[in-house]
């Protein structure tokens, strides 16, 4: 798997319909540039606030190594595979930059769950249709709570069929947990799956990366960081 590179914001737009995964490199933008640029990229009118999710802080996420992280987002530990907005409100894409990174660690993991339910047998895509889970979480950064999620579910855009295969987070900073209602064993499988090379693009970043990500289509998580405590980027959700 891999992305496609695109030249310039009007390519990447135009790409967006057709591909899941789009990629920009070289460039140097302020958070005023990027917003500009985000905003551009969405399909709902009006307001800032009606293109970008919001949280407290903004629509503006800086994401780097806190050694006081309370939230695993910001330690240097693998962040399991999961999508954005379950907890809240799921924006269409998201847009990733990289501000800085420096060495190996951190890479960011992409999973196409189109495809993996397209590889599916029948029986398996029986068992998925039929499948829920629950995630609980504590909030202590900007999510927290309990949700039942169908595991099965269609894109609201392209009406294909998708998965979210969220993972258990096991960490001292603030767990994940995760109640399958279904098939255990199915729910083992397909995490396996989720990191099969078949499905998965892990992205190595460098100062001045700009990735965009269809958040329906696709699942993500990241690397520990080992050595690279200075890999730093800008998040912003793209409803």
């Amino acid at each position: 798997m891999s992305t496609l590179k695109c030249s310039n914001f009007s390519e990447l737009k135009a790409a967006m319909p057709l591909e899941g995964l789009l990629f920009m490199e070289g460039l140097s933008l302020t958070d005023e540039s990027l917003l500009l640029e985000a905003a551009k990229l969405s399909s709902k009118a009006g307001s800032l606030e009606n293109k970008l999710l919001h949280w407290d802080f903004g629509p503006l996420m800086t994401m780097k190594y806190e050694a006081q992280a309370q939230n695993y987002l910001f330690s240097d530990e693998r962040v399991p595979v999961h999508w954005d907005g379950a907890f809240h409100k799921e924006p269409q894409h998201l847009l990733f930059y990289c501000t800085d990174s420096v060495g190996e660690g951190g890479e960011t993991l992409f999973t196409d769950t189109e495809k993996l339910w397209q590889d599916l047998s029948a029986q398996e895509k029986k068992l998925a249709s039929e499948m829920t889970l629950i995630f609980k979480t504590e909030k202590k950064a900007h999510y927290g709570g309990e949700i039942r999620v169908p595991l099965k579910q269609v894109h609201p855009l392209k009406g294909t069929s998708i998965l979210r295969v969220g993972e258990e987070v096991e960490t001292k900073l603030n767990p994940v947990s995760v109640t399958v209602e279904g098939s255990q064993s199915f729910y083992e499988e397909l995490k396996r799956a989720i990191y099969s090379k078949d499905y998965l693009y892990a992205h190595q970043w460098k100062k001045g990366d700009l990735l965009l990500c269809d958040n329906f289509i696709f699942l993500h998580g990241r690397n520990e960081l080992k050595g690279n405590l200075k890999r730093s980027f800008k998040r912003i959700q793209i409803l």
